[in-house]
Order: structure tokens, then C-alpha cells, then sequence
């Protein structure tokens, strides 16, 4: 076994001698240790987006630039898998939009033509149909279908056909 192993390691040590090889591996070394250190940069920058807890993204780089040149690829890939699906700006720009939708759907509508109705209106502005009528008692605006004003307590008149819808 001695006699296949010599030879092989003196080939290899020859070739590791000669200043070329010794060079390329260097700037591959040099090259494995800033993709490292870039990596645990990208990782505390991506935390950074995805959450708001300040101490988070410190830890993140920490693992990966502890996991060392040889095992940072593991630790980015723990880190892919562990970190928030959706940045910071998606999740507010999410609950904006969300806050808006909500607030649409609270809108009263005409039920004749669905445009968007003031509470104060009597006739819908699009197909005129009557949206509510006001209390002869105080002046108020009351609903389509009310028995009696909200405002006031006084009985209001014959109700015309409802016209408002809530969406």
C-alpha cells in the first residue's frame, strides 16, 4: 500500500510546490472568505427588511460569520428557511391596502345604481331613487327605512321603497 500512496503524495506535494497552483489557491481562499463575509452582510440586510426587532439581523450575521468559511453555506440556508416570508414595507403596505378595501365596503350605497351615498343625501345624484327623507320634527336626515328619527324620537312618515344599500 506504501508503494501507491508514496508516489501519489509526492505528485501532489510537487504540484502544490509550484508557485502557480500555490497562487490560484490563494485567490481561491481569498475569494471563499469575502463570499463569507458577504454572505453574513446580505443576511443582516435581508433581516433587516423582513423584521422590526432590531437585534435580530445582528444575530443572523453573527451565526453565519461563526458557522466559519466551511459551514456558512448551512447557515445560510437555516436563515433562508427561518426568516420572515414578507418584508416590513409588504406587511404595512399589505394593511394599508386592507384598511382601505375595509373602508370601502363600510361606504353606503345606492341600491338602484351602487354609487357611494352620503348619509345626508335624499335622492341618489345618478338615478334619483330615493336614498331617505328628512324628519319634520328637527330637519334631520333619516334613513330609508326608519319607523321613527334617531335625532329626534318623533315618528316619521311613510317610508318610500329602500333605496340604501350597506356593502
Amino acid at each position: 500500500m506504501d508503494a501507491i500512496l508514496k508516489p501519489i503524495g509526492e505528485a501532489i506535494g510537487a504540484l502544490l510546490a509550484d508557485p502557480t497552483v500555490g497562487l490560484i489557491l490563494r485567490v481561491a481562499a481569498a475569494y471563499w472568505v469575502v463570499v463569507w463575509l458577504a454572505s453574513a452582510l446580505w443576511a443582516f440586510v435581508d433581516l433587516r427588511r423582513r423584521t422590526a426587532n432590531l437585534l435580530l439581523p445582528y444575530v443572523s450575521a453573527a451565526v453565519i460569520v461563526l458557522a466559519s468559511p466551511v459551514l456558512f453555506p448551512f447557515a445560510i440556508l437555516v436563515h433562508r428557511i427561518v426568516r420572515p416570508a414578507a418584508t416590513v414595507a409588504d406587511r404595512r403596505l399589505a394593511a394599508l391596502r386592507d384598511a382601505a378595501l375595509a373602508g370601502e365596503l363600510d361606504l353606503a350605497r345606492c341600491a338602484g345604481c351602487g354609487t357611494v351615498a352620503d348619509p345626508d343625501w335624499i335622492l341618489c345624484p345618478e338615478c334619483r331613487r330615493p336614498l331617505g327623507h328628512r324628519c319634520d320634527h328637527c330637519g334631520r336626515t333619516a334613513g330609508i327605512d326608519w319607523d321613527i328619527c334617531a335625532w329626534c324620537g318623533s315618528t316619521l312618515g311613510a317610508a318610500p321603497l329602500a333605496g340604501v344599500v350597506r356593502h
